[in-house]
């Protein structure tokens, strides 16, 4: 009888066993697929910029490592430093004529050689600035006799300078295309502009003499 059979426990069946689901792992464990832990940094995670090619550059010169900013703040706060610093920089190069630290457009050796060749000539500018004072004193004295000849000495001093500066032009650009053949760095008008001016006001500074000595 069915009654009075053993009864026989059934075998556990993995099948039939209940699904626990897994805990997930905490986040300091979870790993990348370099085996690195993604919540754990070296100082150079997300949330801190990148140090910029230039502050590198000015920390290697300065003989310093490169630290990055700690904050946005922080890089726009160095940035601008570094700017004051490279205008500071660009400036004592403009009073001292020191080639190597000049801006990157005055650095370009057709500029210099320019630069060099208008300071060792004798320009018609400065004088044209000269007689350009006396026609605006002139025009201020209530005589006519005396306009008449500042007058007259103000238009023989603008041919003068036109005519210099077309004599300024060609040579430059014959020397500069001499050096330089495949040059397209302006410098004619950069030229003009110079001579117009006496030496004490060019910058940069002038590094020759007029007789072609370094200063």
């Amino acid at each position: 009888m069915a009654l009075l059979k053993r009864h026989t426990p059934a075998r556990n069946d993995p099948a039939d066993a209940p699904v626990v689901p897994a805990e997930p792992a905490p986040a300091a464990d979870r790993r990348n697929g370099s085996g690195t832990p993604t919540g754990s940094g070296n100082g150079s995670g997300k949330g801190r910029p990148t140090p910029k090619r230039s502050e590198a550059r000015a920390a290697r010169a300065r003989g310093g490592a490169v630290t990055t900013p700690a904050s946005r703040k922080e890089a726009r706060a160095r940035s601008r430093e570094e700017r004051r610093r490279t205008t500071r920089e660009h400036r004592a190069a403009m009073l001292s004529g020191d080639v190597n630290k000049l801006p990157p457009r005055e650095r370009a050796p057709e500029r210099v050689l320019a630069r060099d060749f208008v300071d060792t000539r004798r320009n018609v500018g400065p004088f044209f600035l000269a007689a350009a004072a006396v026609y605006f004193v002139g025009g201020i004295v209530p005589n006519t006799y005396v306009r008449l000849i500042t007058t007259c000495l103000m238009v023989l001093g603008i041919l003068a300078v036109v005519v210099d500066s077309l004599v300024l032009v060609r040579r430059v650009g014959r020397r500069v295309a001499e050096k330089y053949p495949d040059s397209r760095v302006r410098v004619r008008a950069y030229s003009v502009q110079r001579a117009l001016l006496p030496a004490r006001w060019r910058m940069p500074r002038p590094r020759v003499t007029r007789a072609g000595q370094a200063r």
